[in-house]
């Protein structure tokens, strides 16, 4: 069955919104780890959040902002999520130079879900409410961003991941208790 222009938005929509709930849960379980004094568990869950934020930053500024751009009646709002990119950036490459046990550690990486949670009211509450009134080729954005999307997880690593992640979603909830025992992975 063919989609239809207005599916594809939503679709293109209900993809960034998921990125949007990830990154904020993580964030969530960041606190909780730290407040245990887990810096092992902490580190691994602030590698893997910057990745997917990566892949997420790469895939609105490679494909979704400049379609958007035509469809806004705002246009500040790209430029507003670009420098706020650029913010999340700066605090992800300085992450990656300090260690677990650096007390800048928690403080830049807390800072970084502070911007993400201000980037994703703006983006959710303003963007995507302009773009939902706008005429844009929803169906090619959604076609390359779904392509861009699986080059990414390639490129940063989150493929198997992300598919793990999908294939757990797929299975019905009601089903997952009776399927552990043959679906069970092993503890990374």
């Amino acid at each position: 069955m063919a989609r239809t222009n207005a599916s594809s938005r939503s679709e293109v929509f209900e993809m960034l919104k998921e990125d949007h709930k990830r990154a904020k849960k993580s964030f969530r379980d960041f606190s909780k780890l730290e407040q245990e004094g887990d810096e092992q568990a902490c580190q691994q869950l602030a590698v893997q959040t910057c990745k997917e934020l990566q892949l997420h930053m790469r895939l609105e500024e490679e494909v979704f902002y400049p379609a958007a751009r035509s469809g806004l009646e705002e246009e500040d709002l790209i430029e507003e999520a670009e420098v706020e990119h650029g913010s999340a950036k700066t605090l992800i490459e300085q992450l990656q130079t300090l260690s677990p046990d650096d007390p800048k550690f928690a403080a830049t990486f807390t800072v970084l879900g502070e911007y993400i949670k201000h980037h994703v009211k703006e983006e959710e509450g303003e963007m995507f409410e302009q773009l939902g009134r706008s005429k844009i080729d929803w169906d090619g954005v959604l076609e390359e961003m779904l392509a861009r999307r699986m080059e990414l997880e390639s490129e940063l690593g989150l493929a198997s991941e992300e598919a793990d992640e999908q294939a757990a979603q797929a299975v019905p909830p009601e089903a997952r208790g009776a399927a552990a025992p043959a679906q069970a992975k092993p503890a990374r």
